[in-house]
């Protein structure tokens, strides 16, 4: 009877993984995270215009030490993607209203989350390919672009930091998010989650660099074990050595693989299905109607083409800064910036420099996203045949709306001017770079930021499918950045630098 138990709950675990597998396959998301890493990792090692690894010198970009925090590195970048992943799974059934007829199957609730959490762990896995794969690529471009000058990739220095880094590192990261969206029902505990992992990341890091050994323990992704544990390898070491497995790197991986595994088993202990439709939720839910509909299209008899522009910049305002998965991006880049821009904190050129070039990325993520979720929102949510009757054209639908999500989304710049006033002080160096930042998001960010939203519109549109669009995009801006192909923004850029 056992027996029988133990294979029906082994047939249904596979059948949960296969159908997350297939689930995701169809999701622009899953494919878009997998673009990043890809377009990411290949660019580092292609060329010298993405660099994910600090201080360098004369280290290779192909070296088994800067590999190693190559991949590591991009795991702790890769936090967006898990967190969008993990979310979209662990809270998928809560938002349909489908968890209580899943669980109405003979199928139980501990075979159930342990399925789901399999399904996303196997979902990330096979995103994660994209940075040994997109290394790989990167390294092979660079040795026909220069003739031979440069060395090819090593497997074993590739092999090596996926088994000890990345794996452990998706596993761990996808533990926590998982675990805070199952037990907490929503996205709001996964984003500080988030910003949990990147504070003991950081934190870990300057601990490492000041020598403390309890940096290596506090950072989740290793960088920090592995600063450590190379800190007195000269260059050749770098070059040539391969990535050590000290004990300050494997307590690294033995602590949060143990604290990952706690966490899965007392989430098992403690979760429990949850009841949908009450009276709370409901309360929540029509609260939520109420907010939408103050900015939604007053009733149009009479109307001015003006008041219906006005209406429609309303909704896309309040829409997108409504939107839990921007406020996510939108942290991350900032930390992200932030941290890196630490170094450069006492002179605010080189300040605005670093915030705008590490919150880049993250720009165009925010930009070409919204820019399709804008087209394709009406479509997906099945009022496209109903909007269409009203009396307002689609142009003006269309104009207001982008011009609500442009203002809404201007929320980046705005902060990163803030950080660049805020990061000095904090600091200790004092220099604040205020005009230098706003000379700078005014000149050239602002411009190409909304360049891009506005580019991104016209694509969605003309190609009219939306995972085709957004692949062809990130494509287009992740290449262009690799490539250093910068000049597309001259005009705007001259006029924003400082000091010129």
């Amino acid at each position: 009877m056992s027996d029988g138990m133990a294979l029906i709950r082994g047939t249904a675990l596979r059948a949960l993984v296969a159908f997350e597998l297939r689930l995701q396959s169809r999701d622009f998301l899953a494919w878009l995270g997998f673009l990043v890493l890809l377009l990411l990792t290949t660019g580092y090692t292609a060329s010298g215009a993405i660099m994910l690894v600090g201080d360098l010198g004369a280290v290779p970009r192909a070296a088994p030490w800067a590999i190693a925090h190559a991949m590591a590195g991009v795991t702790a970048f890769g936090q967006v993607i898990t967190a969008m992943t993990a979310a979209s799974t662990v809270l998928r059934d809560v938002a349909g209203r489908t968890q209580g007829l899943i669980l109405a199957t003979p199928l139980s609730w501990r075979t159930y989350l342990v399925g789901r959490f399999l399904g996303t762990l196997a979902v990330l896995l096979v995103i994660y390919a994209a940075i040994p794969l997109g290394l790989s690529l990167g390294a092979w471009i660079a040795t026909v672009t220069t003739n031979g000058a440069s060395d090819p990739l090593a497997l074993s220095s590739v092999i090596r930091p996926l088994v000890i880094l990345v794996v452990p590192n998706v596993l761990v990261v996808t533990t926590a998010f998982f675990a805070a969206g199952a037990l907490s029902g929503g996205f709001t505990v996964i984003l500080f989650v988030g910003l949990g992992f990147i504070g003991c990341w950081q934190s870990g890091l300057q601990l490492a660099y000041a020598g403390h050994a309890l940096g290596a323990l506090l950072d989740p992704f290793g960088n920090a074990a592995l600063t450590l544990a190379t800190a007195d390898w000269d260059t050749a070491a770098r070059t040539t050595r391969a990535m050590p497995m000290t004990g300050v790197l494997l307590a690294n991986r033995a602590l949060w693989l143990v604290l990952a595994t706690l966490l899965g088993a007392g989430t098992l202990r403690w979760w429990r299905p949850r009841v949908v439709g009450g009276a709370p939720e409901v309360q929540r839910a029509t609260t939520r109607v109420s907010v939408l509909a103050r900015h939604a299209l007053p009733p149009l008899r009479g109307a001015t083409s003006v008041q219906a522009l006005l209406a429609e910049l309303r909704f896309g305002w309040h829409w997108v800064t409504r939107e839990r998965g921007l406020a996510a991006l939108l942290v991350l880049a900032l930390l992200n910036a932030a941290a890196n821009g630490w170094s450069a904190s006492g002179d605010p050129t080189s300040l605005v420099r670093a915030l705008e070039f590490h919150s880049r990325l993250f720009a165009i993520l925010i930009a070409t996203i919204y820019a399709g979720e804008l087209v394709w929102r009406d479509r997906d949510t099945g009022t496209e045949e109903l909007l269409r009757a009203l009396p307002v054209s689609a142009l003006i639908r269309l104009t207001g709306r982008a011009a609500g999500v442009a203002l809404g989304l201007l929320a980046l710049p705005i902060l990163l001017v803030i950080v660049a006033t805020l990061l000095p002080f904090v600091a200790g160096t004092g220099a604040s770079a205020t005009l230098c930042a706003s000379r700078w998001i005014l000149g050239y960010g602002v411009p190409a930021f909304m360049g891009l939203l506005v580019v991104s519109i016209v694509v969605h549109r003309l190609v009219d499918h939306k995972t085709v669009a957004h692949l062809a995009l990130i494509s287009a801006w992740v290449i262009a950045i690799a490539l250093g192909a910068e000049e597309l923004a001259r005009p705007w850029r001259v006029w924003g630098m400082c000091g010129s």
